[in-house]
């Protein structure tokens, strides 16, 4: 099947996905010598089919090399959706999840990470190298899919239920994340994502490039 894109839909073949209107252009990747191979062609047909049907959390494992990133970015690039990034290491913490550091006039402030970003404007999160960090990092990741909630370090909550409460961030519809992870064990040494976290998450195995 090949890819087939116009101004409102992307296709692949007998699945269509609408394509979304970027507010920040700037923020759709652009991945650099992608070209389209069968495998990951038909992995992101998969996903697409998932989306129609309101599935709104992935998680792809795979060797490490196999194209995971750049199969998301294609993805994202394709379905026009604008892209927040997050790679997670060995001495990732819940609070580096939902702030960020930042130098401004030589001082240094705390803002809004990419993941309260994303889910306050409805565009996608790419975690990387989930399975480096520890596993209560990605158990907060877990909470958020499955309950719909997340208590932030600055005291604010993100959501899904309607509230009227100013420290309450609602999270959008549209929010859509995609946790990437290497296979577990040897030579990665990663943690096992998949009993981690896998039975509310949507998974998708990439295969090494054909």
């Amino acid at each position: 099947d090949a890819v087939v894109l116009d101004d409102y839909k992307v296709a692949i073949g007998d699945v269509q996905l609408e394509r979304r209107k970027a507010q920040r252009p700037e923020l759709v990747p652009v991945p650099l010598y992608y070209v389209d191979i069968p495998s990951q062609v038909a992995t992101m047909k998969k996903l697409m089919a998932s989306m129609n049907n309101g599935e709104r959390s992935f998680l792809l494992l795979g060797s490490q090399g196999c194209g995971k990133n750049k199969l998301t970015d294609r993805l994202c690039e394709i379905a026009n959706m604008e892209r927040e990034y997050i790679q997670l290491h060995r001495d990732s913490t819940v609070g580096s999840l939902t702030l960020t550091p930042a130098l401004e006039e030589g001082r240094i402030v705390w803002k809004d990470s990419p993941l309260v970003r994303a889910v306050q404007r409805g565009v996608a999160l790419v975690i990387d190298e989930a399975d480096k960090a520890p596993t209560e990092v990605t158990s907060v990741l877990k909470s958020l899919v499955e309950d719909g909630e997340l208590l932030l370090a600055n005291g604010k909550r993100m959501s899904r239920s309607p509230s009227d409460d100013e420290n309450t961030i609602p999270i959008h519809p549209d929010f859509t994340m995609f946790i990437l992870a290497n296979r577990p064990g040897f030579p990665f040494h990663g943690n096992n994502l998949f009993r981690e976290v896998g039975d509310c998450f949507h998974v998708l195995v990439v295969p090494n490039p054909d």
